[in-house]
């Protein structure tokens, strides 16, 4: 988080940048649980939604990365 100031920019196309960069370097430390996975997607059937493995996936790095921002920015002042 500290090397990536993009992500905290006030430009949309910067902040994409900088999810890009934090996704990329969140592989090394997260790996969304597996059996979250599969509950997450009858969830989602159960919303009427239909849902890849791959998609979820994706859908908890986004979270995660989302979150792991604003606590940063939260506890970074």
């Amino acid at each position: 988080m500290k090397g990536n100031k993009q992500i905290f920019s006030k430009y949309k196309a910067d902040r994409v940048k900088g999810y890009k960069k934090l996704l990329k370097s969140q592989g090394k430390y997260y790996d969304p649980p597996k059996d979250i996975i599969k509950d997450i997607m009858e969830a989602m059937e159960a919303q009427s939604f239909i849902v890849t493995k791959e998609q979820v996936t994706a859908y908890l790095r986004a979270s995660y990365a989302a979150h792991d921002r604003k606590f940063y920015m939260r506890h970074s002042k």
